[in-house]
């Protein structure tokens, strides 16, 4: 059998069209696989339900796989074939992770942040699933065929190749002419498409994050479509990303994201100016005093890594996994906001903490604490003379940098290796008996951390799927320990009168994994079966009188307004793009939407605006 398939590829010119077919077709069943294990869809049904929506899927998942294989017919040796398999299973599996991870897919600063992985390589580990290794054994398999069965040849074929590459214009063509015409699509109403026939030229038309309209010619280069899908063309959307994916192919994502890194001239990292109409709508957020706030009272923040809000509803197959939190919501001087939705972007926990500590938004492109990592940020901590974080994975995030960026004015941390949750509470307390007060201290656990395998804690058993089973049990595991720190606190006559902050950091299941546990959730009565989840936020502190229950959604930019409020400090330069969660008047009338929040943040951080006004 072996030496008839050898025969037949070594005869006239067989062995360049079955290379360029099954290469091409190796290629395309990568993005059929990716695509399915993104989207959880392959349009198998509209073969005959709707064949146009077929062919805009399938050509488009097929154009670049041929256009890859059609350059076997001017190449002399067919090992590149096996390198570019195993760097689109790169690319493909980096996209899969991160989505999983972020909700979003990979650019090239996402990229070039890679080396910021130092002591969190395991956490990929939870997302790697039977798409992304049946991938590599593609490859493989490849791999081999080529060793054994294709030789080096001496002959080119130049006229094939010139003519396949306008062969694959037209189709790109035709369907970008099917995917961006209003006619062809079945979300577009009768009156926009008899509209569209009227014109001379097609166009695309969609809402854009601020759900104000943009339109597109039918065909033009991607990076075109990105700057203009922005607000300023350097801020490209993920969701946007989300759409040319799905749209065209992961493979032509790799060269796209390329093109728009190298045509932008406005790069993340360069400090922008603000034109006078975005320096006035600014002002509503400044405190014309510029005080500065003296506090008097302690402020200690818990920043769980990971924290949902779900295991603190109610006990789950008769186990209460977070026993403590659970108890604590209900207790007296207590605010607990059950709804806080995440805003991190591609900083993750980094996000998370700059929106903690400086009621900031993160940047929309790339990670403020690396691209201005050097900027002067507002924060709470510099009210206290004696602010301390404790943080148990120093080497990563540029923590070195934003820690005194935040005004910490001592930092407590493993010399070597990492601290679990318990010796993070542990050194927290050993600070706190050795400070003068008032002090500041923020506290970071590390234990709930993705792959959830950092702690064994056989207390919490369910059926759950196994990745959500280990994070109920790590989450069970830090509960103990902010029962004890806790315990600690409150039963001291002066660390009693702190107000402490316990959050998230972000929401870890992303929407990619939330539709694994769907099952499993409606079974549970868990609230992440709608496909959404939310931080928890409690706050104890003597000044809240009795025990105050939000079911409002509030946002994580809130936290940092109601800490001012909280330990005296409202009068403080910068007000924060959120409100005071305790103000319900201001929760139901925020001047400004998440969304402007976002684009305001995202100046002022890139402007360095805080450098420029006197404290």
């Amino acid at each position: 059998m072996l030496q008839k398939v050898k025969s037949f590829l070594s005869k006239g010119n067989h062995a360049q069209w079955c290379l360029f077919m099954l290469f091409a077709f190796i290629l395309f069943i990568k993005c059929i696989l990716f695509h399915w294990d993104a989207f959880l869809s392959i349009l198998i049904s509209s073969a005959w339900q709707d064949p146009l929506s077929f062919y805009k899927f399938y050509i488009a998942k097929l154009l670049m796989p041929l256009f890859i294989a059609s350059f076997v017919f001017v190449t002399k040796h067919y090992w590149w074939t096996f390198v570019v398999s195993l760097l689109v299973d790169i690319w493909c599996i980096a996209n899969l992770i991160y989505f999983k991870t972020y909700d979003a897919f990979l650019s090239v600063n996402d990229i070039l942040l890679v080396g910021n992985m130092d002591g969190a390589w395991s956490s990929i580990t939870a997302y790697f699933d039977g798409s992304m290794i049946f991938m590599l054994l593609l490859t493989i398999i490849w791999g081999i065929f080529v060793l054994m069965f294709l030789k080096n040849i001496e002959s080119r074929k130049w006229m094939t190749f010139i003519l396949i590459l306008p062969i694959l214009f037209v189709l790109a063509y035709l369907n970008n002419y099917f995917v961006y015409n209003l006619k062809f699509r079945s979300d577009a109403s009768k009156e926009e498409a008899s509209q569209i026939e009227v014109e001379q030229e097609e166009w695309i038309s969609f809402a854009d994050p601020n759900g104000r309209i943009k339109t597109y010619m039918n065909y033009i280069p991607f990076y075109e479509i990105y700057k203009q899908a922005t607000d300023d063309g350097s801020l490209p959307q993920p969701n946007f990303m989300d759409y040319y994916i799905k749209s065209q192919s992961v493979i032509s994502d790799l060269i796209a994201v390329n093109l728009y890194y190298l045509c932008n001239s406005n790069s993340p990292g360069d400090i922008i100016q603000l034109s006078n109409i975005e320096k006035e709508s600014i002002l509503p957020y400044i405190h014309p005093t510029m005080a500065q706030p003296l506090p008097t009272k302690n402020l200690i923040v818990i920043l769980v890594e990971s924290l949902e809000n779900w295991p603190l509803h109610h006990a789950i197959e008769n186990q209460e996994i977070a026993p403590y939190l659970t108890k604590l919501k209900q207790q007296e001087h207590i605010l607990y906001c059950d709804k806080i939705k995440c805003q991190t972007l591609g900083g993750n926990s980094a996000d998370g903490q700059m929106i903690i500590n400086s009621g900031l938004l993160p940047t929309q492109n790339g990670v403020a604490c690396m691209l201005y990592g050097n900027n002067v940020y507002p924060n709470f901590a510099h009210f206290y003379t004696n602010s301390i974080l404790v943080n148990p994975w120093p080497r990563i995030w540029n923590q070195d940098t934003m820690s005194i960026r935040y005004s910490y004015t001592q930092k407590i941390e493993p010399l070597s290796a990492q601290w679990e949750d318990a010796q993070v509470f542990e050194n927290s307390i050993k600070q706190l008996q050795n400070s003068k007060y008032p002090v500041c201290l923020m506290a970071i656990t590390v234990s709930t951390h993705a792959p959830f395998n950092r702690v064994r804690n056989n207390k919490i058993q369910t059926k759950a799927p196994s990745v959500l089973n280990r994070y109920m049990q790590c989450l069970n595991y830090t509960d103990s320990c902010i029962a004890d720190f806790m315990n600690y606190i409150i039963k001291d006559s002066l660390l009693s009168q702190s107000t402490v902050v316990i959050t998230g950091d972000h929401t870890i299941f992303k929407p990619a994994m939330l539709n694994e546990f769907t099952n499993y959730a409606k079974e549970q009565n868990l609230s992440i079966a709608s496909g959404e989840n939310y931080c928890p936020l409690i706050i104890y502190s003597p000044q809240i009188k009795g025990n105050i229950q939000i079911t409002d959604t509030c946002y994580q930019m809130d936290i940092f307004p109601t800490i001012l409020h909280l330990i005296g400090c409202e009068d403080y330069y910068w007000k924060g793009f959120g409100v005071n969660i305790l103000d319900s008047t201001a929760r139901h009338n925020r001047p400004i939407s998440e969304q402007e929040a976002f684009e305001l943040s995202d100046k002022l951080i890139r402007n360095n605006y805080f450098a420029g006004i006197e404290m």
